[in-house]
């Protein structure tokens, strides 16, 4: 369970340890008790003077932490997601050096394909639609740990490939794409679903902008995007969506079925 609260002054603070207090009684009357050792309190704010107050719950201070990990992604206080890229990287040059040591006598491509697959990169795109990267640096950091394994079933595989060249003709040959490119289609995949009604989430439906333009416009774009100040929010999950969204320019309704979409997305 997580309680959270927009704290803009203590008053607010005061609310949210309200919110704990109410917790507190409901497990108490309805006897499950809550494991104090193993409840966090987190603040995730870019403030550089950010309102920090200390919450109870059975008159037990929380402990205050800077990251914690959530269903396999860690967070940290300014939502940068660094500790979770690094943590991806090391989990999945680690699957990697298992292959190249266990399976070395492999020298077919599409079980090694499978592995890669199964053990990698679901690891390197799993709720991407979370943290998926901004920055140049992350996403190539993604990329090198793909372009590791290329290298590798190049040369188990005998497949030809100059040293220091491009590896967009090795992944054509193997039929895939670049991490950057499918978390793209993940996020299309995922934006379908909630505004056609397949995710039943009507706070991030109420999180899109619909453009509907007061006179007839060139624009066929889906959405409109807010003019943001920084990068940090042009780039947050919803805006994210939105743009893609636009830039690629496909109508989420014209699809009579989910595998239609998906089916159509994947020759973007």
């Amino acid at each position: 369970m997580k309680i959270f609260r927009l704290i803009k002054s203590h008053s607010d603070s005061a609310l949210l340890q309200n919110d704990l207090n109410t917790l507190s009684v409901w497990c108490n009357l309805n006897k499950l008790p809550l494991n104090i050792d193993k409840c966090k309190v987190m603040s995730f704010t870019r403030s550089r003077s950010p309102i920090i107050n200390d919450y109870t719950i059975n008159n037990i201070v929380l402990q205050r932490v800077f990251e914690i990990c959530d269903l396999g992604v860690t967070f940290d206080s300014t939502f940068s997601f660094n500790k979770h890229y690094l943590n991806i990287t090391k989990k999945s040059s680690t699957i990697i050096g298992f292959i190249n040591r266990t399976y070395k006598d492999f020298t077919n491509s599409d079980a090694l394909k499978i592995l890669y697959f199964s053990l990698v990169r679901s690891s390197l795109e799993y709720n991407s639609v979370v943290w998926s990267p901004s920055s140049v640096v992350h996403t190539q950091s993604l990329e090198a740990i793909q372009n590791y394994f290329l290298r590798f079933i190049s040369y188990k595989c005998n497949i030809p490939r100059k040293p220091h060249s491009q590896y967009t003709p090795l992944l054509i040959k193997l039929n895939m794409t670049t991490l950057a490119a499918r978390r793209k289609i993940i996020d299309l995949k995922f934006l379908y679903k909630i505004v056609n009604g397949f995710l039943n989430c009507p706070e991030l439906l109420s999180c899109l902008n619909f453009n509907v333009p007061h006179c007839r416009t060139r624009s066929a774009n889906t959405f409109y995007i807010p003019l943001q100040r920084t990068n940090y929010a042009l780039c947050s999950p919803i805006n994210r969506l939105m743009k893609i969204t636009n830039d690629v320019q496909i109508d989420l309704f014209s699809f009579p079925s989910f595998e239609c979409f998906c089916n159509f997305i994947a020759y973007l």
